[in-house]
């Protein structure tokens, strides 16, 4: 017969009793990055929102068989796109292909 499945309150004070062990053992040092771990998560968070204000917009990109952008087209000119790749391919000019890109916005 298996052994019983430990219940959940079992389980969170073997876990606290670890944590409490480790952070004993823990240098003064250690103590002090543990106990502002949160408000460095804060700040990090803060920081990646605020770098993030740069706006995008999405073009096709004909790009040659290496992944180099060729030429780029709006995005409702799909079809333009396609039509220029496979122009491209026609000419002898290699295996080209369309993809999405977010490119920033200029101003």
């Amino acid at each position: 017969m298996g052994r019983r499945m430990p219940n959940r309150l079992e389980l969170r004070a073997a876990y606290e009793a670890a944590e409490r062990r480790a952070q004993e053992r823990a240098t003064p040092l250690e103590r002090s990055r543990g106990l502002n771990r949160l408000a460095d998560e804060e700040t990090q968070r803060a920081r990646n929102l605020a770098g993030s204000s740069t706006r995008m917009v999405m073009v096709w990109a004909v790009c040659d068989a290496a992944g180099r952008t060729v030429v780029t087209f709006p995005y409702r000119d799909k079809a333009n796109a396609e039509d220029h790749a496979r122009a491209l391919k026609t000419a002898g000019r290699g295996a080209h292909f369309v993809r999405a890109l977010k490119q920033p916005i200029e101003s």
